[in-house]
């Protein structure tokens, strides 16, 4: 764990497109389709806990790449522009861009490289292949170079464009990829952070943890593609998009949880003094099924998969974007990071502490 505050001087999200409903879902699932399994799409995102998500694609066909606009580095910028507007800074404010994602624009170049083209972003930048807990080892590295001297301000980015890999054929085969689908969506968000004494109001962020269960385990979630804007070749030999062993995925992942909120109360942070907990939104019902394995109350886990989906690698920016722009926490109150990953079994998290001023009535969603 690394106990070291860091500044939180602005965070943005950007949404492709408007919202998606599950009824438009199920009339997607229809074009190839039977009513019957088009139905179970939209009744699963219901029972899921996931009302609407924003998709990279527009459900005409059934591969399609990001509309214009909307490819994974364009969703980075916007989130990162969304973020030095509530931040009052400008890109070359920034000295470090570190971006996570599993749906690259290319694989090579890296995404990142890609979003520093739409900046303008002349300095350092890197790129983590990682799904929903690379929000932590990003700010493992972002807290080692802020701590030492060698940045000043740091923006990390996590962003997915997953969408296009949904397959109505893959899933008339195979109806992990309906679970998929249902609870899915694509998003970036984007975090600025600089050191606690070089603004020492701002909310921050501090005890970052890391840690992994896999070790000799299955994947549970894969990703067998080229980069997500790259067009679909029928004949390409092998599978290309997801790969969701749900079960295991269940079966496993609560301990992922509990292993966070265990690390988080090893310094103090537990039920008593947490006010709100953020947990991965693999779907919109993680407050019900936390609740009790924790012994939190269900009304204390903050939910926005509800209308964004599962975003996988920007999850937890979007959730602390939208625990800071709702006001939900007064100055000095804490909010419980836990973050879990079923690709190999990883858990991540930090605590976030209000600041003593409200967020900034900036803070909006760069449509």
């Amino acid at each position: 764990m690394i106990s070291q505050r860091l500044a939180v001087r602005g965070t943005g999200i950007a949404m492709p497109g408007a919202p998606v409903s599950n009824a438009d879902l199920v009339r997607f699932f229809e074009r190839s389709a039977s009513g019957q399994l088009s139905a179970f799409v939209g009744s699963l995102a219901d029972e899921l806990g996931v009302l609407r998500r924003h998709l990279c694609r527009d459900l005409v066909s059934n591969f399609e790449v990001p509309r214009a606009g909307d490819t994974n580095p364009e969703l980075s910028a916007r989130a990162v522009t969304a973020a030095l507007a509530d931040a009052e800074l400008q890109i070359d404010d920034i000295d470090v861009l570190i971006g996570h994602t599993t749906s690259p624009h290319t694989l090579l170049p890296p995404n990142t490289s890609w979003t520093a083209d739409q900046l303008g972003f002349t300095g350092q930048y890197m790129e983590l292949r990682q799904a929903c807990t690379g929000f932590a080892n990003a700010l493992t590295i972002a807290s080692a170079m802020l701590q030492s001297g060698a940045a000043d301000r740091v923006c990390i980015v996590g962003s997915e464009t997953g969408s296009v890999f949904y397959d109505v054929q893959e899933a008339l085969r195979d109806r992990s990829q309906l679970v998929t689908a249902a609870q899915m969506g694509d998003g970036a968000g984007a975090v600025i952070l600089s050191r606690q004494a070089d603004a020492p109001t701002a909310g921050s962020i501090d005890h970052v943890y890391f840690g992994n269960l896999g070790q000799h385990k299955p994947t549970a979630f894969s990703l067998v593609t080229g980069g997500s804007s790259q067009p679909y070749v029928a004949e390409t030999p092998g599978p290309r998009g997801f790969y969701n062993a749900y079960s295991l995925a269940r079966d496993s992942g609560l301990e992922l949880f509990q292993k966070g909120f265990e690390a988080l109360a090893s310094v103090g942070l537990d039920g008593a003094t947490v006010r709100r907990f953020l947990p991965h939104q693999a779907n919109g019902r993680m407050g019900m099924v936390l609740s009790p394995l924790l012994g939190i109350d269900e009304s204390r886990f903050h939910n926005h998969a509800v209308k964004y989906g599962n975003t996988g690698s920007a999850s937890t920016w979007i959730g602390l974007h939208s625990v800071r722009s709702e006001h939900l926490l007064r100055p000095g109150e804490v909010l419980g990071v836990l973050g879990a990953e079923a690709t190999k079994f990883m858990f991540g998290g930090f605590a976030y502490f209000e600041g003593q001023r409200a967020p900034s009535t900036s803070l909006a969603m760069a449509a």
